[in-house]
């Protein structure tokens, strides 16, 4: 069945078991009596609601469907959760701790303290558990010395450097990829053009973490740009490529590698991609998420996994195109950190959640959005803030598209490290 046709019937389908989330079909039973809401007037037997009272469907044509929320179990402030392993295990970080939980950030107890506490060299920035169960935590690179990855040892009691950036940071926002033993991971900063300092390495680790190399470092275009580094990294499993997504303005790029970073491809000339800060691969097409005007997802249909885009062109901008002022020209979102569960790859059974925040260079920008699809063309708004404090940078979770879909959507780039727990409704079938 058509989804926007699917989406059509639940939403019009009141008292026949369907539950959705934000109030668009009707309310769970309470204590065996329907809900306030749920009970009907006039002629009409409950539940069987006349074509004029139907909701009409939200969302299509350019726009995130808007039927489904995020069923929220609990907020909190306590911390900056980074990751989430298989196992349900969540890493965060404080100052140069990496500290972790098994209650799903419930409480929390520290793992491992780096040297030179209490000083920004040292400060974790990121944790990354690849299924290896191996522990990356990456530490400094806001000053003028590049951050470094370390593997901490199985024993907790040491760790090993595996590779130094020569500029710039780990970002728990953006940069960063998984996929079985492959990690991709890029380094983030404001540039120093007078002093030739740019964050635009990539590494690549194809052993679960044990080891890492640069595979990508690109030449600067342009100083007529706000900076020269990486805003993401993707690892697509359907066509085993890595794609690398470079800015700002006319140093902004695409790139891919068949070959694990051997050699590279570009979109285009420098400058005729717009800035983009996620890149998500599906089965059927991979999508690029702006740093732009008009705030959204931008999206090239592939016709195989060997396909490659001819041209910037390739990208339909804009896909989707998330609601803010009407009345306001400048940028306020941009996406951050993504999560992607992908359970069948031949099937392409596949679950992308994207959180677009606000923009800090925008002094009256206030929204954060998470946005989620299972095939990269039709996206569903989950969740919306409208408060400054708070800055939505980052999902971890679901483990699965099955079971209890437990999410951990979170602020952890502001001081407060806000977090919403929660479950994804299932807006699929």
């Amino acid at each position: 069945m058509d989804r926007r046709r699917f989406i059509e019937l639940t939403a019009a389908t009141a008292g026949t078991g369907v539950a959705l989330a934000g109030g668009m079909a009707s309310e769970e039973i309470k204590d065996g009596e329907p809900a306030e809401n749920d009970i009907e007037t006039g002629d009409e037997p409950a539940g069987n609601e006349s074509e004029e009272e139907k909701p009409e469907p939200e969302g299509g044509d350019g726009r995130p469907f808007t039927h489904y929320d995020l069923d929220v179990l609990d907020e909190r402030s306590m911390g900056h959760p980074v990751w989430v392993d298989q196992h349900g295990r969540i890493y965060g970080r404080d100052s140069p701790r990496v500290v972790v939980s098994d209650d799903w950030w419930e409480t929390t107890e520290v793992l491992y303290s780096f040297e030179e506490e209490g000083t920004r060299e040292e400060y974790v920035q990121m944790v990354i558990v690849p299924d290896s169960g191996r522990i990356i935590a990456a530490t400094g690179g806001r000053g003028e010395t590049g951050g470094k990855v370390h593997l901490i040892d199985e024993d907790l009691e040491g760790a090993e450097l595996l590779y130094q950036f020569d500029y710039g940071r780990v970002s728990n926002e953006f940069g960063h990829a998984v996929y079985g033993d492959i990690v991709v991971v890029g380094t983030y900063a404001l540039s120093q053009f007078g002093a030739g300092r740019h964050a635009n390495e990539v590494i690549l680790s194809t052993d679960g973490g044990e080891s890492f190399e640069k595979v990508l470092e690109p030449e600067l275009h342009t100083t007529d740009a706000a900076n020269h580094h990486i805003h993401d990294v993707e690892y697509d499993p359907y066509a085993e490529r890595i794609w690398v997504a470079i800015g700002d303005h006319g140093n902004s790029q695409l790139y891919w590698s068949d070959d694990l970073g051997d050699s590279w491809s570009e979109i285009d000339d420098r400058g005729d991609i717009t800035m983009v800060t996620q890149v998500a691969a599906f089965k059927d097409c991979v999508v690029l998420d702006t740093d732009g005007v008009p705030e959204g997802i931008m999206r090239w249909e592939r016709d195989g996994p060997d396909d490659e885009p001819d041209g910037a062109d390739s990208f339909e901008r804009v896909h989707v195109e998330i609601e803010t002022d009407p009345d306001d020209d400048v940028m306020e979102l941009y996406a951050r950190r993504r999560w992607h569960v992908r359970e069948n790859l031949e099937e392409g059974r596949e679950l992308c959640l994207m959180p677009f925040g606000y923009s800090t260079m925008h002094d009256t920008a206030s929204d954060s959005v998470v946005l989620a699809s299972v095939d990269g063309d039709e996206w569903y708004e989950l969740h919306r803030t409208e408060t400054r404090e708070i800055l939505l940078s980052n999902v971890m979770g679901p483990l699965s598209m099955d079971g209890d879909r437990r999410t951990l959507v979170s602020d952890s780039f502001q001081a407060g490290g806000y977090q919403i727990d929660a479950t994804v409704p299932k807006f699929w079938e």
